[in-house]
């Protein structure tokens, strides 16, 4: 299978981070790229981000459609252009946010999100009054740090996880714990055992879910909520499926799975 993994913002460092955590953990026969658009800010840390990094994010999604992929993963934790993508594409689309919130649901009576500052905190909270799921969340609590040092030090930020994992977990009843960005991905091992309860990373999560979804057949239903927008069916393209050719997206930057690097 062929599973693409937007990063929403133009970091191509935080890219290549996603990247070798991904492919530790995915499937033998799981062919797998992350992208990263350029013209993208160069990290998601506010509704005007999202709002800049939807239109990047909605054109990767029909060149993944256009090229044969098998599903899209949204690996930010707003998952900006969601809804949008699932309405454009007959392929399974993701988002690392709304998946991983279900999972620790699963896992757990109650849990906690770790977000990066005190300005994200109302959202995630909103968010998780949108999926349905607020009885479960126990708490939003900031790291206080952003984007670009989640990813470059990662010392501090396990540090500044294990503190805020146990207040969580003292003070709040935590039983899970969501690592809030992309930029922790794979900062999640070790700390689960050492803190006593349950760390997520949930861009790891979502590809093991999206690999097992696609595997089942399972895609997003177009018949209601994710049907095509009516102004893309008054245009001759409509809905883009797997073999629909779409224009070419030069501006575009690609991780090869191969390389490691972006080009």
């Amino acid at each position: 299978m062929k599973i693409m993994v937007v990063n929403p913002n133009s970091s191509q460092a935080m890219t290549a981070h996603l990247k070798e955590v991904l492919e530790r953990i995915k499937n033998a026969d799981t062919e797998l790229s992350v992208v990263c658009p350029r013209e993208a800010p160069p990290a998601i840390e506010s509704a005007y981000d999202e709002a800049l990094c939807i239109p990047h994010v909605l054109r990767l999604v029909e060149k993944a459609t256009a090229e044969g992929y098998d599903a899209v993963i949204l690996a930010c934790f707003s998952d900006p252009g969601l809804e949008a993508a699932r309405e454009v594409t007959d392929i399974l689309v993701l988002g690392i946010e709304e998946t991983s919130m279900h999972i620790a649901t699963m896992l757990g009576a109650k849990f906690t999100i770790i977000t990066l500052n005190r300005e994200r905190v109302p959202h995630k909270a909103r968010d998780a009054r949108r999926f349905m799921i607020e009885n479960a969340l126990a708490s939003v609590r900031p790291l206080e740090m952003s984007v670009a040092e989640t990813d470059a030090n990662p010392d501090k930020t396990r540090d500044r996880i294990r503190l805020v994992a146990k207040q969580a977990k003292e003070e709040d009843g935590a039983e899970v714990v969501l690592l809030g960005c992309a930029g922790m991905a794979g900062y999640a091992v070790g700390i689960s055992e050492e803190m006593g309860l349950l760390v997520i990373d949930p861009a790891s999560v979502t590809l093991k879910i999206t690999e097992g979804m696609v595997a089942a057949g399972l895609k997003q239903a177009k018949c209601g909520f994710y049907a095509v927008p009516p102004s893309r069916k008054r245009q001759s393209g409509g809905m883009l499926t797997k073999k629909k050719k779409v224009r070419r997206y030069g501006n575009d930057i690609v991780i090869k799975q191969e390389e490691g690097k972006c080009l």
